[in-house]
This record gives C-alpha cells, sequence and structure tokens, in this order.
C-alpha cells in the first residue's frame, strides 16, 4: 500500500435509489445545507437526475444531468436530457433547456440517379440495389421516398406520394445520353418538392461525371437551398480525380461538403459509404446539448446512449469528448474526429472518460478511456491512454493501456478520476474504480503519474471490505476533484458505493536519509602481526523529513551486513566468528538525525591479502508509520532509499608525504594480426602490457574496449598476475569492456604486467571498415605522473572472408571439328560460366575474356555477335605473344596469351548461397586455322572468367576460386580424295584376272575340265552312260 488510508474516516449513506453512483466533492468550508433542492418541470419525469454529474475545475462550478427524458413520438421514442447549474454557493439555477424538443419532424428522401450512357448497365442495377440497401432500415419510420433518373432528359419514376414498394425500384430501366444534371435537380426541385408539408427534405444524386450543363448548377443548388432541402452529393468513378470534377460535386450538395459530399473510386465500392450516409441522415446517437457555463466554457454534453463526457484543454484549443458506450454494441469516443479501432462487441467502450493534467500546468496532457466489460484472459476491464496536442492520439496496444489485478473480475475502468499528486513526485496520479471485485464488494486503484505518463503498475489497490464492512459497489464512482475535506492539508478521495460515499484521507509523507560512520575511518595496513584482527564500531544514522502535511515519528526496522558481497568462510568482517549481521528497530522522529552506535565488530586478518578492496556494507530498512493526533500514519516517499551501501575502506601507505603518485604505462598490440579478418580468423587475440615506475601503484586494473560483434572468449597471462572480467555489447550500442585487475592488490615499482585478451568474431556482423579498441589503466592512487601514459587508442581494419566459385555448365560445347583448307565453315559453340557465392552477400565484378581475333583472322564468324547479358563489353585486350604459330604449334592452346580477346565485365550484387549463370554463343568459323600451317591438329579454345572486388573491403576465404578457364576441344583434319585409288585398283585387278586366266588356260585347266563336264553329262542319259560322258 501507498498513502490512501484504506478505513473509512467518514461514510454517508441514504435510502434513496441509486444513492452513490456519481460523486463530487464540493468546498469543505461550506457551511450550507447539504441538501440541495431541484425545481423540475412537470416535463422532466423519469430524468434520473444526476447520472452525470462534473465540475469544473477552474470556475468551481457544477452541472448535474439527467438524460433518460423519454418522449413518445410517432413511430419513435426518443430521448431528451435537462441539466441544472449549481453555483459556487450551492445555489441551483433553473432547467437548461427549460423544454424538450419536439418531435423529430417527418422525413422525405428524393433519390436523382445517372442513367446517362457512360454507366455501364451493370453498375446501374448495382445503383439501384445500392438505393434499395440504404433506404431499408427507414421503411418503418414515418419516411417517404422518391426516385428520379436523368440523362439527356429527367424521368420521374414515383413521388412521395405514390406509396410504392420497394421492389419497384428493380424495374427501372437504364435511359442512356448525356448527362444534364443542373437540369434534372431543377426538376426535382419543382415537381416532387411541391409539398408544402412541414418535413425534413433530403436529395440524393449519384453521377459518374462531370455535367453537360454545369454552368447552371449553381442556381440549380440555389433553388433547392431556398425549399431547405439537405442535399448530398456522391461522385463514381475516377472523373471526380480532377479539381474541376469535385468542385461540381461540392456545388450541388450542402454545407459543409465534408459531411455532404461522398466519392467512391467504382460503383462496387457504394456499400463503403452506406452506413455513413445512414446515420447523416438520421444520428444514432441522438441529440447533444452544450451548455456555456463560464469563462473558461465547460462544455457538459448528454448524449442518450452514452453517459461520459471530459473536457480537455491543449495549447491551441478546448475539446468536448463524448462517450457512446452502447455504439453498435462496442461502444466509441466522439471528439467530431476520432481515431477509432473496433473494440470487442460488449466491452463498453467510452463508458467513462477522465482527462489528466500530469503536470499541473492547466492543460490536458492524457486522455484515459474505459471500456469495464472487455473481457481479458484473466481479468475484466481495461483503461486506454491516449495523448492529447491538436488531435486525440488512441493507439490501443498494450503499453497504453491499464489494467486491474490478474484472475479478478471486476468491471475495472467503472469509473475514473484524476488524483492530484500524492507522492509528490511533481507529477498528478489517477483513479479506477472496479466496483464487481470480490464479489460485488468493490475496489479502487491508485496509478501514480510519471514524465512518461501514467504508470502502468498499480501503486495501491484498495479494497471496499478493508474500507467498511458491509460496503457494495465501493468504487461505483469517485469524485474527479479531491478536497481537503478532513481539513488537515492533505487531499482526500471520495468514492461512491451503492448507498452510500465513503471520504478516504491520504496520509502525510516523508523521506528519510541514511548514513553510516566508521571510527577509525579506515582500516590500517601497517599491522606488525597478520594474526591480530583490528577492532571497529559503527554508527548508524536516520534523518526523516516530512514532505506533505505534519508527520511526528516512525519505526524503523534496520539491519546493517558487513563485508555484504563475501560469503562464509572469506568474509573479513564479523560481530562474532559465525555472524556479520546486526538487526534492530529504532524510533525517528521528524526533522532530527538519530544515531544509534552498533556493537564492536572485528577485522578478521589485519594484513588480508586484498587489503586494498574496500568493505561493502548494506544497510536495510523497512518503515512503519506511526499514528499522530487524527489516527493517521506516515508513509514512506518512493523516491527514499530503503537499501544503501556504506564502503570501509584500508589505509594506503605513501610515504613520508602521504601522497601516492605512480607512473603506469599501458599499451597494446592486436597479437599477429594486421586486419581482422571476418569468417576466416575465429579468434582476434590483443596483447596488453602495463608497466608501474616510480611509486607503488594501488588497486591498479586497465579497462579494454572492444567494438560490438567481439565476443570475450579468455585471457591468458603471459606476466605478472592478472584477473579480468568482461561484459559484452548489449544490444550493439556501446563497446564489449573487459576490466583487468594488475597485480591486486599492489603494483610495485618496476614491474610489468604482460596479458592476453582473446575475442571471438561473429562471422555474421557487420562492422565498421576500421574497429577502434582503447586501453584505459587507473589506480586507487592519489595522483598520477605528468609522465604516465594511461590511455591508448588503437584501430584494425576489418576484411570480410568471401568464397566463390567459378563452375561450368554442363551444357556448354565440348568438341567441335573442322576440315583443314576450309575456311567458310562455322560451328556453333556455347559456353556457360556459373558463380556460386557461399559466405556472404557482396558486390563483385565477373570479368569474361573471350579469345576473338588470331593475328589477323577473326575466330567467330561475327565478333559483334558475341554478347552476355547483364554485362557489357569492354576493350579488346591484345595478346602477350606474338608468335602465335610457334606457342600454338607448342602447346596447342588459343587463349589470350597468343589471341586478341573481347573483355566483358559483369557487375552483381550476389547473395549468399545463391549462383549467377554467364553464357557465350555463337558460330565458330574456320577461317584463323589456315595461318597456323598444320593440316592436322587439336587445340583447346579457352575462355576465362575472372572474378574482381572491393579489396580494401573483402579477402578470398581459398585462392581456388579467383579464376577458372573454360575451353572447348578444336580438331582440325586433312580431307581424303580416293578416286586414283579406285581406278587403279580396278584396272590392276583386271590385269591380275587376266594374267591368271592366261596361265590356267596354258596349263590345261579349262580342256581337262571340260572333258569332264562331258563325260558327267553321258552319264546321266539312259541306256550307255560311260558312252554318252565319252561322247562328251
Amino acid at each position: 500500500t501507498f498513502n490512501i488510508d484504506p478505513v473509512a474516516w467518514k461514510h454517508i449513506s441514504t435510502p434513496a435509489d441509486g444513492f452513490g453512483y456519481k460523486v463530487v466533492q464540493w468546498n469543505p468550508n461550506s457551511t450550507m445545507n447539504p441538501l440541495l433542492y431541484f425545481t423540475v418541470p412537470s416535463q422532466g419525469i423519469n430524468m434520473s437526475l444526476g447520472l452525470s454529474m462534473t465540475k469544473d475545475p477552474m470556475s468551481s462550478k457544477a452541472m448535474v444531468c439527467g438524460p433518460t427524458i423519454p418522449r413518445e413520438c410517432k413511430t419513435i421514442t426518443t430521448y431528451n436530457g435537462m441539466c441544472f447549474q449549481i453555483e459556487q454557493s450551492l445555489s441551483v439555477g433553473s432547467a437548461v433547456p427549460s423544454s424538450l424538443e419536439e418531435c423529430p419532424g417527418q422525413t422525405d428522401i428524393a433519390f436523382l440517379l445517372d442513367g446517362s450512357g457512360s454507366v455501364n448497365p451493370t453498375d446501374f442495377v448495382r445503383m439501384k440495389t445500392f438505393v434499395k440497401d440504404l433506404i431499408s432500415p427507414f421503411l418503418e419510420r414515418d419516411t417517404r421516398f422518391a426516385l428520379a433518373q436523368y440523362s439527356g432528359y429527367c424521368q420521374i419514376h414515383f413521388k412521395f406520394t405514390d406509396n410504392v414498394d420497394i421492389s419497384q425500384v428493380d424495374k427501372i430501366s437504364q435511359q442512356g445520353g448525356g448527362t444534364y444534371t443542373a437540369a434534372a435537380i431543377t426538376k426535382v426541385v419543382q415537381e416532387i418538392f411541391n409539398s408544402e408539408e412541414h418535413r425534413k427534405r433530403i436529395l440524393i444524386v449519384i453521377t459518374d461525371g462531370q455535367s453537360h450543363d454545369s454552368p447552371k448548377l449553381k442556381n440549380a443548388a440555389s433553388e433547392a437551398e431556398k425549399k431547405n432541402i439537405i442535399r448530398f452529393a456522391i461522385g463514381v468513378g475516377r472523373a471526380f480525380r480532377t479539381s474541376s470534377a469535385m468542385e461540381e460535386l461540392n456545388t450541388i450538395a450542402s454545407s459543409p461538403s465534408n459531411k455532404h459530399v461522398f466519392q467512391v473510386g467504382s460503383f462496387e465500392a457504394l456499400n463503403q459509404i452506406k452506413d455513413t450516409l445512414q446515420s447523416s441522415i438520421f444520428p444514432i446517437e441522438g441529440m447533444v446539448t452544450y451548455l456555456d457555463l463560464s469563462m473558461k466554457a465547460l462544455n457538459l454534453c448528454i448524449s442518450p446512449s452514452g453517459y461520459s463526457m471530459a473536457v480537455a484543454r491543449t495549447r491551441f484549443r478546448q475539446l468536448t469528448i463524448l462517450g457512446a458506450p452502447r455504439f453498435n454494441h462496442t461502444g466509441r469516443v466522439v471528439v467530431f474526429y476520432s481515431n477509432e479501432k473496433p473494440i470487442e462487441i460488449g466491452a463498453y467502450f467510452g463508458a467513462e472518460i477522465c482527462v489528466v493534467d500530469l503536470e499541473n500546468d492547466f492543460y490536458t496532457d492524457l486522455v484515459l478511456i474505459s471500456a469495464p466489460m472487455f473481457k481479458d484472459k484473466d481479468r475484466e476491464g481495461l483503461v486506454f491512454v491516449c495523448t492529447i496536442n491538436t488531435l486525440l492520439v488512441c493507439t490501443f496496444n498494450a503499453e497504453m493501456t491499464l489494467k486491474g489485478a490478474a484472475g479478478i473480475i471486476g468491471r475495472f475502468g467503472t469509473s475514473l478520476a484524476p488524483l492530484p499528486d500524492l507522492n509528490v513526485d511533481g507529477f498528478n496520479d489517477l483513479a479506477v474504480g472496479a466496483p464487481l471485485e470480490n464479489n460485488g464488494q468493490g475496489s479502487v486503484y491508485i496509478f501514480h503519474g510519471s514524465s512518461n505518463g501514467i504508470r502502468q503498475i498499480y501503486s495501491q489497490r484498495i479494497s471496499g471490505s478493508d474500507v467498511q464492512s458491509g460496503l457494495m459497489f465501493f468504487g461505483l464512482s469517485i469524485s474527479p476533484s479531491s478536497l481537503d475535506m478532513s481539513l488537515d492539508s492533505l487531499p482526500d478521495l471520495a468514492v461512491g458505493s451503492k448507498g452510500a460515499v465513503i471520504i478516504l484521507r491520504s496520509r502525510p509523507i516523508v523521506t528519510v536519509t541514511t548514513e553510516v560512520f566508521f571510527s577509525p575511518s579506515k582500516i590500517s595496513t601497517k599491522s606488525s602481526s597478520c594474526n591480530t584482527p583490528h577492532k571497529n564500531t559503527a554508527k548508524v544514522c536516520f534523518t526523516m523529513t516530512k514532505k506533505t502535511a505534519e508527520a511526528t515519528k516512525a519505526r524503523v526496522n534496520y539491519t546493517l551486513t558487513l563485508d555484504v558481497t563475501r560469503q562464509a568462510p572469506n568474509y573479513r568482517a564479523y560481530y562474532n566468528s559465525q555472524d556479520k549481521i546486526r538487526k534492530k528497530t529504532e524510533t525517528v522522529p521528524v526533522f532530527q538525525k538519530s544515531c544509534w552506535t552498533n556493537s564492536v565488530f572485528s577485522l578478521f586478518q589485519g594484513c588480508p591479502d586484498d587489503a586494498l578492496n574496500e568493505l561493502s556494507n548494506e544497510l536495510d530498512f523497512t518503515f512503519e508509520g506511526i499514528q499522530f493526533s487524527g489516527g493517521l500514519s506516515p508513509s514512506l516517499s518512493p523516491q527514499s532509499r530503503t537499501t544503501s551501501y556504506h564502503p570501509l575502506g584500508f589505509e594506503i601507505n605513501c610515504g613520508t608525504d602521504n601522497n601516492c603518485v605512480d607512473n603506469l604505462k599501458v599499451d597494446f598490440n592486436f597479437t599477429g594480426s594486421l586486419e581482422m579478418k571476418v569468417g576466416i580468423d575465429d579468434v582476434l587475440n590483443v596483447t596488453v602490457s602495463v608497466e608501474s615506475l616510480e611509486e607503488n601503484s594501488y588497486n591498479s586494473r586497465v579497462i579494454v574496449t572492444y567494438p560490438a560483434g567481439l565476443s570475450f572468449r579468455k585471457f591468458t597471462t603471459i606476466q605478472g598476475r592478472v584477473e579480468c572480467n568482461s561484459m559484452d555489447s548489449e544490444h550493439g550500442v556501446t563497446p564489449g569492456q573487459s576490466d583487468c585487475v594488475i597485480n591486486k592488490p599492489i603494483f610495485r615499482s618496476n614491474s610489468k604486467a604482460v596479458f592476453v585478451l582473446s575475442y571471438g568474431i561473429d562471422s555474421n556482423r557487420q562492422f565498421e571498415q576500421m574497429v577502434t579498441f582503447t586501453a584505459n589503466a587507473s589506480s586507487g592512487n592519489n595522483a598520477h605522473s605528468l609522465s604516465s601514459e594511461l590511455f591508448r587508442e588503437k584501430k584494425i581494419g576489418v576484411k570480410y572472408s568471401i568464397y566463390v566459385l567459378i563452375t561450368r555448365c554442363e551444357d556448354s560445347t565440348q568438341y567441335i571439328n573442322f576440315t583443314a583448307g576450309k575456311n567458310d565453315l562455322q560451328k556453333h559453340v556455347k559456353q556457360s560460366f556459373v558463380v556460386v557465392n557461399y559466405v556472404r552477400d557482396f558486390n563483385l565484378t565477373v570479368i569474361i575474356k573471350v579469345p576473338m581475333k588470331l593475328g589477323d583472322k577473326s575466330i567467330w564468324a561475327d565478333q559483334n555477335s558475341i554478347q552476355i547479358p547483364g554485362c557489357h563489353r569492354d576493350k579488346n585486350e591484345g595478346p602477350i605473344s606474338t608468335d602465335f604459330v610457334y606457342k600454338l604449334k607448342k602447346d596447342s592452346i588459343l587463349d589470350c596469351s597468343v589471341a586478341t580477346c573481347g573483355v566483358f565485365m559483369c557487375n552483381v550484387f550476389i547473395r549468399k548461397d545463391a549462383h549467377n549463370s554467364f553464357n557465350i554463343s555463337g558460330n565458330l568459323s574456320s577461317g584463323w586455322i589456315e595461318q597456323i600451317g598444320l593440316e592436322s591438329a587439336q587445340f583447346s579454345l579457352v575462355s576465362t572468367a575472372t572474378l574482381d572486388y572491393d579489396r580494401n573491403q573483402y579477402i578470398y576465404f581459398s585462392s581456388d576460386s579467383k579464376n577458372n578457364p573454360h575451353g572447348q576441344t578444336v580438331e582440325v583434319y586433312t580431307e581424303v580424295n580416293f578416286t586414283k585409288e579406285i581406278i587403279g585398283g580396278a584396272v590392276g585387278g583386271l590385269f591380275l584376272l587376266a594374267l591368271i586366266t592366261a596361265g590356267l588356260y596354258k596349263a590345261g585347266f579349262f580342256k581337262s575340265h571340260y572333258k569332264q563336264m562331258m563325260k558327267d553329262a553321258s552319264g546321266d542319259m539312259p541306256g550307255n552312260d560311260g558312252e554318252a560322258a565319252l561322247a562328251e
């Protein structure tokens, strides 16, 4: 709890129904009769007087209203409000207004539709549907309708007196033709609005473009104005993007144009304006009354559907803010312009509105809007915190909402009230009622203000059951002004409940400061025996000061803990061998320093190793206010620290002059590194050296700062005694810091310490091109020598690893051949490179070199046709060797060393794990082959791809990806002629055959063979076979 006393100071009750629904505090010094009498006119029945009540803090006048006076009209029941002004003297004024408004008159609505040829027939159907949807909600009211269509002429389809059915709208056919809007308006005004009846008159014109008789529009509109016809103009389509077309809509419509002109992109979008147009014709929220109460113009607005209102004053204007919690079953807030966001159904958004002047400068800083029936996961009710300057801005996010206690259903936000600065921090506070908490007993929450608005965590929750037994709905209402009703110079809180009003007093606020004095004030380090403990005493002092009204005294329960940062058995001070804690309870009067001396305590060792690390002693206390006259007890200000630390240090031996002057020199280097290679080196080592010259240095330390993106890994001591602790950068805002203690406790003269700090490098981090390290040496000495070198700053460049591979695509041409001696041959060749990036996104240039010309012969059929998509052609590059014949005969490689090459520059931004393809295609010529002088050979035609990049920023992870030659085998062979061989072979064969035949003939081969054939033939005949064979 804080400083609202949760016990009822005064309880006011009455059996009257609804007593406590609203409460407003009045002048506490007034001696007037507390009962006020109102003379209510006879028509003010069932008005619920007091349902809305507010007070102007500037003029101290109040207004009490009853917003629920019913009036039965022909088809509907309207509700009116009636208010009474209460002067500062508590005199009651007469009712305002003195009489109720008459029932709203009947309404005539005429539609004038554009049926010209520029309207698509489908859109004309949509326009008729829009008319039917618009008038459907009004059919049960005393409202009549008429409809006319126009193009080159105006046709009235039905008048107000025709009593037509809504379905007849579907039977209307589109006319087509021109657009004569002025003539049509004139005809409708003269022939449809020709009745003398006292009715509200409305004309709605829907058109898709500018009229052909625009000069006559002003006269037509004036004629309608004379008959008090309210005109709405709806422009559909792109035609109204021009200023002249919009001016036509403004001329047709009534003033102000921002409430009577609508513009949509298409006929399909007409439904988007239906609800707005309907509410413009028949306002949903009813009538609003404005009453001028003072020079500051307290505006009280009563809505029959909402019962909340607040007045906000900014440096630029005064705003009246209305709550309508029943609007569309969700609720809304109206400021004549609104930044609305859909709220869940039933939330009752806008039930209460409260303005808060945080800085007490008479200007509104915040507007709070409640939704007491908003259902959250584990609670009920929300309060939205909106900022205000020239406009009201409600963001509806979690950071700008207030909530009650978790797990409680209690209609949090049913009441809101600004409070004065209860905790005296310079900012006014807030009270929020939750009357259904604790099974209907109710609660009130207190939220403190701050420079950033209202704090989201409540400072106090006052339960009705704690205030007084039997209370119901405590927090139903809270007075918007907190006056000193108890006359104790402190503001009091008036809270309404069912049938009762409770006055709660605020408690006085005090601050408490603490001090601890040690005797002796320093621990000696000159002990002759390290085994002899030192004795010391501690004196604890409290000073209490009032911040608000009178307070007498309070009780403090304090605990003094020695050497709090050390745990047994390492602590160095104690009251006895097992105890380093002392607890006491004392009474502190206001405006007096009260001191108490604790028991003598001992230092565990006379000359400990860490004799220069001071003892941190913790003083912690709790506060309990003691009641004084009036029954109140003081509360401790939140600005008072209840925990404080009081050091007890050791003496430092500084020679006869008692002045310790050391001479420290610090330096560092980046061990073995000229640059920080991100993605290659895992660790960056920093070697730090520090020297102590002249007198001893005490509590010496070196603080090394390192950039965000590096993480401390370890430290390694090379020389001396070093202990390091590091804290890496948080969120990249501040640099990391390594704090290294050197030769604790004494860094003696003419000694040196060397150590290595190792930092891990985040391979995904983006660093500056140069990163900065610093080393700063310090000590506990009184002064440093002028020749000291206490600070060093060094920078190291940063390079990022890249790893890129260039490979050949499988669809590249691998082999072609030409016939030697033929110079007019062509073969299609395709070369494809793929560049694959593996490490990080970066910019690079792919340089592709393609052999173009050998000697004076072109290698390609058309050099100009060789282009690489995404690349630009650079200057050709000449060959390295001029004796290309010798080189080709020796190496058989046709590349840029022997040929003139075309150079292509391909600038690309390539992302990690992405690949880019580069394709070279064209017809390879055979014309360059003859000059080599070989009739058969194989050559490799080699194109190369090389990467170029910013070498000041990037470094290759591996060198194997820098260059990748890409070649095809070109074979040359001699064409063979077999004609002579064929003829020679044939002639030789015939000659050989003749020789063989002649030889056989001379040998008798043919003769003997003939005789044998004859003999064989005779043997086959009937009769004498042998004879026949012989004869043959």
